[in-house]
C-alpha cells in the first residue's frame, strides 16, 4: 500500500530533522529507519533510506509533496523532532530544520517554538516511564532465572544502558534512571505515576512502553507485565491487548 501524504510528510521531516547537522547519527538513524520499517511497503524502503541519504535531495522532494490537513501538521511535526531528542534535548540547528519544514506546512515559527518545547518536555516524561517500565522487565526476568532479590547481572545492565542511551534523556537523568537497576519500581508506583498524567500522555506512555515489549527479546515477560500494569491501572483488558498489538 503506498503512503499517505501524511506518512511521506513524517518521514521527510524526520529525515530532514536528523541531517540538520548534516550527519546521520546512530540514534537518529535507528529512529529513521524504525520509522520506515513501520510505514514504508517493503519494496520503497531502500529508495527513501537512499533519500536519508541526501539532505538536498530531501528538501527538493519536500516542497513537492502534497501539503496535508492544518490539523494534521501539529502530529507531523512533533514525530520529527522526536528525532532531535534522541539525546536528550535537540540542538539549535535541528530547531531552525523544524521551523524551515513548519513553514513549508504553513506553521507559524512562534507557535512551533510554543510546541516543541511542549514536546521536549512530554518526552522526557513517556521516556521515564519506560525506562521504568523497562527496569521492571529485567527484574521480573531476573527473579524468574534466579533466586528472587538478586543484583542484575552485567549483560542485563548493558542492555539497560543501551535502552537509555535510545531515550530522549540528558545525561543527568540517564544516570538517575540506572538506580532503577538496584530498585525498579513497583506495578502500583508506576501505575499510580500513569493515573496522575494527563489522559493523552498516558495514552501515550502506554503506547511507548507496548512498542518497547513488541521490540524487546523478552516479549513473554514485557507483555505479561504490562497487562499486570494496565489492570492495575482500570484499564479493560481487551484495549490492553489491542495497544500491545
Amino acid at each position: 500500500m503506498a503512503l499517505t501524504d501524511e506518512q511521506a510528510w513524517t518521514l521527510t521531516s524526520a529525515g530532514l530533522v536528523a541531517l540538520a547537522d548534516g550527519v546521520l547519527k546512530g540514534g537518529e538513524a535507528t529512529r529513521i529507519l524504525g520509522l520506515a520499517s513501520e510505514q514504508v511497503p517493503a519494496e520503497e524502503q531502500d529508495a527513501w533510506i537512499d533519500r536519508f541519504a541526501d539532505a538536498a535531495a530531501l528538501w527538493e522532494f519536500a516542497r513537492g509533496l502534497p501539503r496535508p490537513p492544518a490539523e494534521r501538521a501539529p502530529e507531523v511535526l512533533r514525530r520529527a523532532w522526536s528525532i532531535a531528542l534522541v539525546d536528550g534535548e535537540g540542538s539549535a540547528e535541528e530547531a531552525e530544520v523544524l521551523g524551515r519544514v513548519g513553514e513549508l506546512l504553513g506553521v507559524d515559527r512562534e507557535q512551533l517554538t510554543g510546541w516543541r518545547k511542549a514536546w521536549t518536555a512530554e518526552a522526557n516524561e513517556l521516556a521515564q516511564y519506560v525506562a521504568a517500565f523497562a527496569a521492571m522487565m529485567l527484574h521480573r526476568r531476573a527473579d524468574a532465572a534466579r533466586e528472587p532479590m538478586q543484583p542484575i547481572d552485567a549483560d542485563g545492565r548493558a542492555e539497560f544502558a543501551a535502552l537509555l542511551a535510545r531515550l530522549p534523556l540528558r545525561e543527568p537523568r540517564r544516570n538517575r534512571a540506572l538506580r532503577l537497576l538496584d530498585q525498579a519500581p513497583t506495578l502500583d508506583e508506576l501505575g499510580g505515576a500513569l493515573q496522575l498524567a494527563e489522559p493523552e500522555r498516558r495514552g501515550r506512555a502506554l503506547e511507548e512502553i507496548a512498542r518497547l515489549v513488541r521490540s524487546s527479546n523478552h516479549a513473554a515477560v514485557g507483555r505479561q507485565l504490562f497487562l499486570a500494569l494496565t489492570a492495575r491501572m482500570g484499564l479493560d483488558q481487551e484495549v490492553a491487548r489491542v495497544i500491545l498489538g
